[in-house]
């Protein structure tokens, strides 16, 4: 799904046109990220593609969080509840600002106190939600690379689908799903910065999890917050807040990240699981039919295109007649088309 059909159902004003690229529909970019065949994908090079096949992205968009984050059951109400706790008691966590915040916003700082603030909004969300299905954590990586690149890519910070992740974790891409970029001053907040780095990140997440249409991210420059979606159309993100003055908006939005719903983060709901095989349903001839999926056989490593994924799959009642199931994003109106042939 673009954010032409999930952001514009809840957008009160229109939304600022889109470049010339974007009106070419279906057809795909004369270049973008996926161009590179059997290189070594150095990041001077995909960086000037990425810039091209993103284009502008559109920054500022005040209904944001009510779009992405608003059918999170429960959100606003336990926000209400963790912030009232902040401003209590007495060692209050925030007062003109959150206890502990690095001023000077040096990575390594704000990377441990990010650390200790989920830790204490882990457990209260796990207090008042313990039958929560989603179990996840952040996780901190500037400094190592993190698996399932074609070239060494390093990741800040992000949210992972795995609640006991530590420090020395060995991490994937396939695992990360919340990409974040820090950056110690305000002033990074911009495209040539913290953008194009969140946005290679986010390529990285596409191109890792083949059945993620699209990715929610977030660039915290000093104490400067935007929240991100990339998708196949490019990047859109939300107001610039400051964490120290809006703490109830910094609450719900790590809150909401750890109780997303995986369709709520961008996979795919028609691609399902059972019994450790996933499958998608279709129906031929009005009879439903399941058909297993046995393996990715390609996908487009780019964020913004058609976004074409092959699998090699079999129908369920033929398990001996393999099967290409291609997708890829319908651009014109934010659905996934399906495919399947004879090999």
């Amino acid at each position: 799904m673009t954010f032409g059909s999930k952001f514009t159902r809840r957008w009160r004003s229109p939304l600022p046109p889109r470049p010339a690229a974007s009106s070419l529909q279906q057809t795909p970019w004369l270049r973008n990220t996926s161009s590179f065949a059997n290189s070594s994908e150095h990041r001077k090079y995909v960086d000037n593609v990425l810039k091209e096949e993103l284009g502008p992205m559109y920054v500022g968009l005040r209904d944001f969080h009510n779009a992405y984050f608003g059918e999170v059951v429960g959100l606003e109400a336990a926000t209400e509840t963790f912030f009232e706790q902040c401003l209590r008691g007495s060692e209050p966590l925030f007062v003109n600002g959150w206890k502990g915040w690095p001023k000077d916003a040096k990575q390594d700082d704000v990377l441990s106190w990010f650390a200790a603030f989920n830790q204490k909004l882990a457990v209260f969300a796990e207090d008042i939600n313990p039958t929560a299905k989603y179990k996840r954590r952040p996780l901190a990586k500037p400094n190592e690379p993190i698996d399932g690149s074609i070239a060494k890519r390093k990741m800040d910070v992000g949210f992972v689908n795995n609640s006991e992740a530590e420090k020395d974790w060995r991490c994937h891409w396939s695992q990360i799903l919340v990409p974040g970029e820090l950056k110690s001053n305000g002033s990074a907040d911009k495209a040539s910065e913290a953008w194009l780095d969140l946005g290679r990140y986010a390529r990285e997440v596409l191109a890792a999890q083949d059945t993620r249409r699209f990715v929610l991210g977030f660039t915290l420059c000093g104490p400067m917050m935007r929240v991100w979606t990339f998708d196949r159309l490019g990047g859109i993100a939300s107001e610039q807040f400051d964490i120290n003055k809006d703490g109830r908006r910094f609450v719900f939005t790590v809150l909401g990240f750890l109780w997303m719903d995986e369709e709520q983060l961008g996979f795919d709901p028609t691609i399902m699981t059972a019994n450790g095989e996933r499958f998608i349903e279709i129906k031929r001839n009005n009879i439903k039919e399941r058909v297993i999926i046995d393996k990715v056989m390609q996908r487009a490593r780019c964020i913004a295109g058609r976004a074409t994924t092959c699998w090699k799959a079999h129908a369920e009642d033929s398990p001996n007649v393999p099967l290409v199931s291609r997708t890829h994003g319908n651009i014109r109106n934010g659905m996934m088309k399906a495919s399947c042939y004879l090999r």
